[in-house]
């Protein structure tokens, strides 16, 4: 084994521990360099605690929380929607909400998430009457499109201004800050600046944006005589830039090579050139690429060809992302969730190719953070009513196994920060029946002692919080939760928190966990009651045993439980406790003289029998002795 492969051999695995916990090493002579680093990371921070050896620290870290995990929108989106039984399993199912709704929950702070969903609003909600103005009912129809484009327009110039003005101040020349303010769609401030600089071609061309076909046409026109006659190279680039635009050309400005070199003219790309980011690129398609009686999709899809081509190289990146980051270590590059609802809708008019709503909607493209999956969940769930199938790219089947990992992962982000309830809910959207029970029993068994369980007897849940209180109201009246699966949970804590096997039986018994309840009784509660001789706490366990709702208990013979198993089982102790109560007869005594040989020749002996069961045997086999005149060894 080489140097490198026993160091690996050696070396202390990174593993997750309760609670979201990560635990890892690092060598111990960087642990001063890496301290910073490791406490301000985007994603994850050590907690205080760790163990320090000469060789390595041994480090605890945790996911950095995330604000407003369980925002008024979410709230909203679990308002409406419904919960039903699937196989006795709980299911919820997303009513479809007008996206507008969810816009107006979100906080005014969240400018992101907010400018997210107007979006998407304005892409894919039904218009509101009130944006046809005066147009009849009977052509509402006919001008729906162009109602839907201008309400994009208006949002996608607001969403460009501020950049576009400051861009503006810092202009080199009159035309290039007409470029800054074309680029907001800010038409009128473009026609004054060039006005001011006594440009008044230009200016009387920038005023009839967007070109029709004619002017469109005349301008190419004027532009290639221009060019054979070699005068592009009398002007700067912002004018040609300009006269550009005016001819609908809003991508490249082509040059000119192979002349003298004082009639040679650079090619250049218009958004590269001036600096332009994507939003601005794509507003420069949707007001001067297209005619104004082309639909958004045009628009959008002039700006997906143009980027498959390689003729745009101002990538769609989110505002979080530069663009260098991830592209040199061979990782895919954030695309602006932005971009990617505006190829949903093209994609849903058939403009472009389908669209994988997952892909779009990820936490690399949306917020940024790898292990956020707040907003991707509800983008999910909320578009999915709107959009056709045929807009994924991959099979069904695929496509609901990825949107369940997303459930999965964003109930664990919420269980990691304390929101347990909430993960709850999230799980319920799981589409395997099967996968859901498992997650959400797993959910309630780690988060138990949060439960109060309606158990009078309970000694542990000393919690009389009112919220608290309300818990197990909301798990099984809200979400649907079998009661039975929060007695199972409660059963589980109290075996392996406190100990208590007793109330582990009434906590199994509740949830109608007979098998269960009746093996802890015959290998853990009834020995040991009996070897301490605490007769009211087994008298109490075997109450609720005769209380089985599956049947009636005879003193033979207890329905829901195997043939015989009673006899060899619970009814050992039951007979056992009248033995000792004195409320007994013969047939008890021989019940018992039959029954414990049987249970030990079941068990292979008394010497294979667990320790409390084989005292516990012997003490009854004394008893009984005792009663009938013999030694205990005489009725084993």
């Amino acid at each position: 084994m080489d140097q490198n492969a026993q160091q690996w051999h050696d070396s202390l695995k990174p593993s997750w521990g309760p609670e979201g916990t990560l635990l890892y090493a690092i060598a111990g002579t960087t642990g001063l360099l890496q301290e910073a680093a490791h406490q301000t990371d985007a994603v994850m921070q050590d907690t205080t605690s760790k163990i320090v050896s000469e060789g390595r620290d041994v480090r605890f870290a945790k996911f950095v929380n995330t604000p407003s995990l369980t925002p008024d929108s979410l709230s909203l989106q679990k308002d409406c929607t419904v919960i039903t039984l699937e196989q006795g399993v709980p299911f919820a199912k997303p009513k479809q909400i007008p996206l507008r709704d969810l816009l107006q929950s979100v906080s005014a702070t969240s400018r992101n998430e907010r400018s997210v969903w107007e979006l998407a609003s304005i892409l894919f909600d039904p218009l509101e009457p009130s944006a046809f103005g005066t147009i009849p009912a009977s052509e509402k129809s006919a001008y729906e499109y162009r109602v839907r484009k201008g309400l994009l327009s208006d949002f996608w110039a607001s969403s460009c201004y501020d950049k576009a003005v400051n861009a503006a101040t810092g202009a080199h020349s009159a035309e290039e800050r007409a470029l800054d303010y074309l680029s907001a769609n800010v038409v009128v401030k473009a026609c004054v600046t060039l006005a001011e600089a006594r440009d008044f071609r230009l200016a009387t061309l920038v005023s009839q944006l967007p070109p029709d076909d004619v002017m469109a046409e005349d301008m190419a026109s004027q532009i290639r005589e221009w060019s054979q006659l070699n005068a592009l190279s009398e002007m700067t680039e912002p004018i040609r830039a300009l006269y550009e635009i005016c001819a609908g050309n809003v991508c490249v400005s082509e040059g000119k090579r192979g002349v003298p070199i004082e009639d040679q003219v650079k090619r250049f790309v218009i958004s590269q050139r001036f600096g332009f980011d994507w939003q601005r690129a794509f507003g420069l398609r949707l007001w001067y690429g297209i005619r104004a009686e082309d639909p958004i999709q045009e628009a959008i899809k002039l700006f997906y060809d143009n980027l498959a081509e390689g003729l745009e190289p101002v990538k769609p990146l989110p505002s979080f992302a530069n663009d260098t980051s991830d592209e040199d270590e061979g990782e895919s590059q954030p695309e602006d969730v932005h971009w990617g609802l505006l190829k949903l809708f093209a994609a849903s008019k058939h403009a472009i190719p389908s669209q994988s709503l997952l892909d779009i909607i990820s936490p690399h493209n949306t917020v940024g953070n790898p292990t956020d999956f707040r907003l991707s969940f509800q983008l999910y769930h909320a578009l999915s009513h709107f959009l056709p199938t045929f807009l994924s790219t991959s099979d069904a089947a695929n496509d609901k196994a990825r949107a369940d990992d997303l459930a999965h992962s964003f109930a664990a982000q919420l269980e990691s920060q304390g929101e347990w309830l909430w993960s709850i809910f999230i799980l319920l959207h799981l589409s395997s029946a099967s996968a859901r029970k498992t997650a959400i029993q797993n959910t309630l068994a780690r988060h138990a002692p949060a439960i109060p369980a309606n158990e009078e007897t309970d000694p542990h849940n000393t919690n009389n919080d009112t919220n608290n209180n309300n818990i197990f109201s909301s798990l099984t009246s809200t979400f649907h939760i079998p009661a039975s699966w929060i007695y199972e949970a409660k059963a589980l804590e109290a075996r392996a928190i406190h100990q208590d096997f007793a109330l582990e039986i009434r906590f199994l018994q509740k949830a109608n966990d007979w098998t269960t309840a009746h093996d802890t009784l015959v290998h853990v509660v009834g020995p040991r009651c009996v070897i301490e001789e605490d007769w009211d706490t087994l008298a109490n366990v075997l109450k609720g045993f005769n209380n089985n709702e599956g049947g009636e208990g005879t003193e033979t013979e207890m329905v829901g439980f195997g043939e015989g198993v009673w006899a060899l089982g619970g009814g050992v102790y039951q007979d056992h406790l009248d033995i000792v109560q004195g409320g007994f007869g013969r047939q008890t005594l021989e019940r018992q003289l039959e029954a414990l040989p049987a249970v030990v020749e079941e068990r292979g002996g008394v010497g294979k029998m667990g320790f409390w069961e084989g005292v516990a045997v012997r003490e009854m086999a004394g008893w009984v002795a005792e009663m009938n005149g013999n030694g205990y060894e005489e009725v084993l």
